[in-house]
């Protein structure tokens, strides 16, 4: 009998824990956010040397080609979200 109890509370135990699990994974994505960088020669930033924007695809953000040179010097403008859809 007392098998039997543990049993059960293992099996409910499991099932709850399934129940939780597919319905977090159902919940939407947090959007991505989308941004625009801007590559500059030095730390002064006053000469551009390229840039590129990410864009929305599949629901995911992604980078463009960058157009001209990267650097470590940069600025970011946020340019939207993707939130799991085209934008």
């Amino acid at each position: 009998m007392r098998m039997r109890k543990i049993r059960n509370a293992v099996l409910l135990a499991s099932i709850v824990m399934t129940t939780s699990a597919l319905s977090v994974g159902a919940g939407a994505k947090a959007p991505g956010i989308m941004y625009h960088r801007t590559f500059y020669s030095d730390a002064t930033m006053t000469v551009q040397v390229g840039w590129y924007r990410d864009k929305c695809w599949n629901g995911n953000v992604v980078a463009s080609p960058v157009q001209g040179v990267t650097s470590p010097y940069y600025t970011l403008e946020a340019i939207g979200s993707c939130s799991g859809g085209y934008w």
